[in-house]
């Protein structure tokens, strides 16, 4: 049997960044809408006694040749332990034989995975001249996703809410001053969101922290939290005065924010529903009107791990990282 290539996650933080995954996503999330990438069914499950979802996504990019998943989930408890929340690992095969050819940390490239898909979405959605952003939920994802913003946009300011108060700090420390835009620590979400041009939703829990009443024409909003059944980020009476975008039809309407405004009868399950990869293939139009409100749902895809864990392949051949192990 090959050798299959181990990277760990200090090598895939120097070899991911921000910069090779957004392109590299755009690619990838047309050729999901063309229909030249697979997703199978997606496992995600309470852990009982443990505090604990555990999930499995898997696919298979048909032009790269790479099949594979990611494994893992979100453990509440972990904090008190010394480690992250969220644990995840990438496996990767060979398409034609099933031999399994790299495996690597997934929570680094969870993190810059979706950071790079929340830079597409606010880069095709949001008015290009947003200067302010509000992130309500600073944990890892939610610091991400406001270095994601920067990226693409003129981001000036950024009101950071959290009802965890390290988590601000956290994020603070992101943007030392004078290096970037100015973070404001917010004393509600409703004030983080007050004159906001992007908000961001990344808290991950089980009761609104968005309200529609807060949103104001011309908003978009990234909503980052939701990924499994139960869970809600945002007032539903939202998706009313928004134009919507997601990632996956099957996936937002079952797992993501979509969930809860499908159940109320106001969304179709039906649709119809735009995509983010129609968007970025210029084959239906994201926002239209500088006063129109944008939503997009995120809520992971499998490929992205995979072009993730291809592109840190390539990668790191070029520049001699990893090590190998053999299982024959």
């Amino acid at each position: 049997m090959p050798d299959i290539l181990i990277l760990n996650r200090s090598e895939l933080q120097e070899l991911l960044t921000l910069e090779v995954m957004v392109p590299a996503l755009e690619k990838a999330f047309i050729a999901f809408a063309d229909g030249r990438t697979l997703a199978y069914p997606v496992v995600r499950e309470e852990v009982r006694g443990h505090r604990g979802i555990f999930g499995i996504k898997s696919g298979y990019l048909l032009d790269d040749q790479c099949i594979g998943l990611k494994a893992g989930g979100f453990w509440l408890d972990n904090k008190a332990k010394g480690l992250t929340a969220h644990q995840s690992t990438t496996l990767l095969f060979d398409p034609a034989t099933g031999v399994p050819t790299a495996l690597m940390d997934g929570n680094h490239i969870t993190t810059v995975r979706t950071a790079a898909v929340g830079a597409l979405a606010a880069r095709a959605l949001a008015r290009p001249e947003s200067t302010v952003a509000a992130i309500l939920g600073c944990g890892v994802q939610g610091t991400a996703q406001a270095q994601a913003l920067c990226h693409v946009l003129p981001i000036r300011e950024i009101r950071a809410f959290d009802l965890v108060a390290e988590n601000v700090a956290a994020l603070s420390a992101a943007f030392p001053t004078g290096a970037g835009p100015e973070v404001i620590a917010a004393a509600s979400a409703e004030a983080a969101v007050s004159g906001a041009d992007v908000i961001v939703t990344a808290a991950g829990g089980r009761a609104p922290v968005l309200f529609s009443d807060w949103v104001r024409p011309g908003v978009h909003v990234n909503a980052f939290g939701t990924d499994t059944r139960g869970k809600i980020e945002i007032e539903t009476e939202l998706f009313k005065r928004a134009t919507l975008v997601v990632d996956d039809v099957i996936q937002a309407t079952t797992i993501g924010e979509t969930q809860a405004a499908v159940s109320a009868d106001i969304v179709r399950s039906d649709g119809p529903f735009t995509t983010l990869g129609e968007v970025l293939a210029g084959r239906k139009p994201g926002r239209e009107r500088a006063d129109e409100i944008t939503l997009f749902d995120a809520t992971g895809l499998a490929f992205q791990d995979l072009v993730a864990g291809s592109l840190a392949i390539s990668l790191a051949r070029d520049r001699g990282l990893g090590r190998f192990v053999t299982l024959s």
